[in-house]
């Protein structure tokens, strides 16, 4: 089982009765409250855990820039993508690896030659 913990970043704390009030999706294994001030994010493997950030970052585009659940979207996929194990993963996942070298390649492809 996997854990991240989400840091309060913001003024209030993100709390599990966010996750009701905004009905925002839970972890695939839930989210547990420690006290007022720590919220941990709860997944069964980190493939999850990117599948989970990157919904909130597609309902983070339909929210209004001024809206609390917009930073409260933003603080979760933060605490999410700045997690080691989340960034091992990508690092060491077959199709992140493939699109990375593919993207060097299109950027390679792109650079205009310089002009002698």
């Amino acid at each position: 089982m996997l854990r991240i913990k989400v840091p309060p970043t913001s003024l209030k704390p993100i709390t599990s009765a966010d996750f009701l009030n905004y009905h925002l999706p839970v972890p695939s294994k839930g989210v547990k409250a420690k006290g007022n001030k720590d919220t941990i994010l709860l997944f069964d493997n980190e493939y999850e855990a990117v599948v989970y950030a990157d919904e909130l970052e597609e309902i983070v585009t339909t929210v209004s820039k001024n809206s609390p659940l917009r930073s409260i979207l933003r603080d979760l996929v933060t605490a999410i993508r700045n997690d080691d194990s989340i960034r091992n993963y990508l690092e060491n996942s077959s199709i992140y690896v493939w699109i990375k070298n593919r993207v060097k390649n299109i950027r390679r492809v792109m650079k205009p030659y310089p002009t002698v």
